[in-house]
């Protein structure tokens, strides 16, 4: 019973010091750990991007895209002339 009851008044203390922790140590908290997110999602997307990449070299993939991204470009711009005549010379 006395071992609960020193739990219980632990708890409570910890739950104390959390909740008046100052805005300064909560910022650099916040702060570090935002910087720890960004860093991890850049360093995975270079990695599945490069991953991608050298699967699609290896298969010859990389003239497709190519292509059909250079497809995509001269349909949109054939458009945008269609539409627009001030662009048309």
């Amino acid at each position: 019973m006395r071992k609960r009851l020193l739990q219980n008044q632990k708890e409570q203390k910890d739950n104390l010091e959390t909740a008046h922790t100052c805005y300064s140590k909560l910022f650099k908290e916040g702060l570090i750990a935002g910087l720890g997110w960004a860093i991890g999602v850049t360093v995975g997307f270079v990695t599945i991007s490069t991953i991608l990449a050298i699967i699609l070299s290896m298969l010859g993939g990389l003239p497709l895209v190519g292509n059909w991204i250079a497809n995509i470009v001269e349909a949109t711009q054939e458009q945008l002339l269609k539409r627009s005549p001030l662009f048309n010379r």
